[in-house]
């Protein structure tokens, strides 16, 4: 797969570190942004000097205009965009909805679903001249399920994976694919931003490096069809019913 250009939203932490480590260390040429400059310069450093090509820019991916010059310049960098991975998510404070702040609620909305739909906006136009691609939005089992205490949350990812059934309809005749990745709790910092403090399972949970697998397992499969949905959840976790 060397030469294939990745776009990982959401790489400074977690699952989008691990993410663009793994696919560079594959091959891939990877294109990293997040608000925390010093965590992906050091992803950046790491991969060069691995051997690997890697660019990464500081963005608010809830901004638009930052959205599009991110894309814009990974595209003069590369000559192109294979994939697009939109990791961007935070688990808003786990609390009854009433407690939530108007705020609270605006920023779970603009991040855990305004975030992908820019992603997606931003790729688009450029997969359409290219008659190919590849976009995956990492969702939640939460998106499928709900849990009390995370209705915005919750919410935002059941419109994750309604939007991107809808678009895979419109642009699925240009080339370009469209997955979803629906994990349930990862061990990463999630749950810590998010106020829980005992994690939703009593044993393992799913690694960051696990989600990076499947990335690599999507974007190597034959063209001709395309895999909608991957539902990851480790052994020790339940969700039921699911």
């Amino acid at each position: 797969m060397s030469g294939k250009v990745v776009l990982v939203a959401g790489a400074s932490s977690g699952t989008g570190r691990a993410t663009a480590l793994y696919l560079a260390e594959k091959g891939y040429r990877v294109s990293i942004c997040a608000r925390r400059k010093n965590l992906i310069d050091e992803i950046v450093r790491k991969i060069n000097s691995e051997g690997g090509i890697a660019y990464s820019e500081t963005v608010d991916i809830t901004s638009w205009n930052e959205v599009e010059r991110f894309f814009d310049n990974t595209v003069k960098k590369f000559g192109r965009l294979d994939v697009v991975v939109n990791n961007v998510g935070a688990g808003i404070r786990y609390t009854k909805f009433e407690n939530l702040t108007i705020n609270e609620i605006d920023d779970g909305i603009r991040i855990n679903l305004i975030s992908v739909l820019y992603g997606c906006k931003a790729a688009i136009p450029v997969m359409k001249k290219q008659r190919e691609g590849y976009i995956i939005n990492v969702s939640s089992i939460l998106g499928k399920r709900s849990r009390s205490g995370l209705a915005v949350y919750t919410a935002g990812k059941h419109a994750v994976e309604g939007f991107s059934r809808a678009l895979w309809n419109e642009v699925k005749e240009y080339g370009i694919k469209v997955s979803i990745i629906a994990p349930a709790m990862i061990n990463t910092e999630w749950a810590k931003k998010a106020g829980i403090e005992k994690p939703f399972t009593s044993g393992k949970m799913i690694e960051p490096e696990d989600i990076a697998h499947i990335i690599e397992f999507l974007i190597t499969l034959p063209k001709y069809y395309n895999v909608w949905s991957v539902d990851l959840m480790a052994l020790s976790q339940t969700i039921d019913p699911l």
